[in-house]
This record gives C-alpha cells, sequence and structure tokens, in this order.
C-alpha cells in the first residue's frame, strides 16, 4: 500500500474495475432503471478510502453547512428535517420560499477530470496529494458485465466511479461552485 501511495505505483489491473448495472426499484427494467456499480480492487479502494478520510477537513472547512451529500456526521434525515423545517417557518411566518430539488442524472459519470484536478488545486489541495489521485485515474479501464459476459476495457477518461470510497467526496467538490456561484448570483439579484 505504500508503494502505491508513496511512489505512485498502481498496476493497470488494480485500477481496472467491472462495471454492473444493479436495478433501482423493482419492475421497470429500462436502461434509465439501472444503477452502474464499479466493483474495485480491494487494495484501490483501501488506498480511495485513506484518501477519503484525508479530504474530510476540506469538507469541513469549504461547504456551506446546509451541505448534506458526502459530508461525514449528517444524513438524508438531517436534510430532510432542515427542508420541513424551512417549510413551516414560511407557513408560520408567512414568509415566501422556494424550494428546488435538483435531479443530476448521470452525475457521476459527467465529472471532467481536467476540472477535478483544477478544482482541487483551488481548495487549496497539495500538489504532491492530487498527483497521488490522478495516478489512480490515469489509463484507468472498466469492463461492463452484461449477462455475465464482459465487455471491454473501456478507457475512464471521465467521471468518478459509483462504488468508490473517495468518488462522493469528490463529486462534492466538483459540485460545491456551482451551488456558490447561483447563491451568489441570487443575492445579487434580489
Amino acid at each position: 500500500m505504500n508503494q502505491t501511495f508513496l511512489h505512485k505505483k498502481i498496476t493497470l489491473q488494480q485500477k481496472h474495475g467491472i462495471i454492473v448495472c444493479l436495478p433501482k426499484s423493482n419492475g421497470d427494467r429500462t436502461q434509465n432503471r439501472y444503477r452502474p456499480i464499479s466493483l474495485l480492487t480491494t487494495e484501490y479502494k483501501l488506498l480511495k478510502r485513506i484518501m477519503a478520510r484525508r479530504l474530510r477537513h476540506v469538507l469541513k472547512d469549504h461547504l456551506h453547512t446546509s451541505q448534506f451529500c458526502g459530508v461525514p456526521g449528517y444524513s438524508i434525515l438531517e436534510a430532510a428535517s432542515l427542508v420541513r423545517d424551512a417549510i413551516a417557518y414560511s407557513e408560520s411566518s408567512r414568509s415566501p420560499l422556494c424550494v428546488l430539488t435538483l435531479d443530476f442524472q448521470h452525475a457521476f459519470h459527467r465529472i471532467s477530470h481536467h476540472y477535478l484536478f483544477q478544482i482541487l488545486h483551488r481548495y487549496g489541495i497539495s500538489e504532491w496529494f492530487i498527483e497521488r489521485l490522478h495516478a489512480l485515474y490515469e489509463n484507468a479501464t472498466a469492463s461492463v458485465q452484461i449477462n455475465g459476459d464482459l465487455a471491454g476495457p473501456i478507457p475512464i477518461q471521465s467521471a468518478v466511479r459509483q462504488g468508490c470510497p473517495l468518488s462522493m467526496i469528490l463529486y462534492v467538490l466538483c459540485l460545491h461552485p456551482f451551488f456558490a456561484h447561483q447563491k451568489t448570483t441570487c443575492r445579487a439579484s434580489n
């Protein structure tokens, strides 16, 4: 593990994932009703979990307190409770309220690696750490398992892998500037 992390020695086989598509719910079996999950090697996932732990401080330092996705110690229940409390306050105070929900379809698959590494620089993540992360994404591949057969390998040129311990944190960090910009724009227009 030390060789992999300290010297960026990770093999192509360690970076290769098997993508399986799990149904989101029972019933509808159309293409959009499946969630692709990457099955990754144990050493890859352990390394990514270590890296995720090292990035936790960035979440607490930079994300808004209303951000729940991927933030340790927060759950979807707290997010739902916050929305419920905001609606109750709006009704009791007769204040206008706008609740917006967004569904970023296939969001994990649309994260540009170039953008990802740029945004990590902006958060002040060390170049040393970013280089190790880049080594894990460089020349990564995946095969898709369909009916027991493997198709691929397919080069992974963008995306964070659903099923990887670090992906949620990277996704939230990539999305945060969008929300911060929207809040600034909304305040300026009021």
